[in-house]
């Protein structure tokens, strides 16, 4: 993982040297502090903040709302929402580009690294996505099992301490929290939750397959959606 300086950050977002030791000291871009006083951003969190503050992208959806938004694009009925809420998702869909809509969903949970001795052992008993599971989408990347990446059934917290993981900001394996308001059995994410993980990945290639994802499966509901316009 790339880490940046709090200089390289402000040349990044365009901001202020002191405004980007602000977002991170505050906790809005996951960072660390080394003894010198430093600061170091966590690129992944950079990508997610640069997800969400994008002009003209929209507001964030709640947790529960942006995985029905995910389900939705995915071909799932979201069984936790309103019929209402669900006819505002799907309007937000027909509008939306596909940066919009990784924006939308980008807030709906946490990422945090690790550091493990055995990627297999690091890896069970996640729900795999991003790029663990980039081989379902059909844009041209494969799965890559290289590191542990993919929800935990638990908060990350108690999965890292069961297998034994380090958290560390320059760690390798992800674990995302799970936020889903219900139950989930599956070994991989739906389709759209691969994708929308991917768009926000610091890798261009990766962010690039994840946003044409989107953009996929947002084409292939709109031709089955028959409901119109809301």
């Amino acid at each position: 993982m790339v880490e940046l300086t709090a200089p390289e950050l402000a040349e990044r977002l365009g901001i202020t040297r002191r405004y980007a030791i602000d977002l991170l000291a505050c906790g809005a871009i996951t960072g660390r502090q080394l003894p010198s006083g430093a600061w170091l951003a966590d690129s992944d969190s950079v990508a997610r903040y640069e997800a969400a503050s994008r002009r003209g992208s929209g507001r964030r959806l709640e947790p529960g709302n942006a995985w029905a938004l995910l389900w939705i694009l995915s071909g799932l009925t979201p069984t936790w929402i309103p019929s209402s809420t669900l006819s505002r998702l799907r309007g937000r869909i027909r509008r939306a580009t596909p940066e919009e809509i990784a924006r939308a969903v980008s807030s709906r949970t946490t990422t945090h690294r690790y550091q493990a001795a055995n990627a297999a052992k690091a890896a069970e008993g996640l729900i795999a996505t991003g790029r663990a599971a980039a081989g379902q989408l059909g844009v041209g990347l494969m799965d890559d099992r290289r590191a542990a990446v993919g929800y935990a059934t638990r908060t990350a917290a108690e999965y890292a301490k069961s297998r034994f993981m380090v958290e560390s900001a320059t760690g390798q394996h992800v674990v995302y929290d799970n936020t889903l308001p219900v139950p989930y059995s599956g070994d991989t994410m739906p389709l759209a939750v691969i994708a929308a993980d991917l768009s926000v990945s610091t890798d261009t290639r990766e962010r690039s397959a994840g946003l044409r994802a989107l953009e996929e499966l947002r084409a292939r509901w709109l031709t089955v959606d028959t409901r119109g316009a809301t």
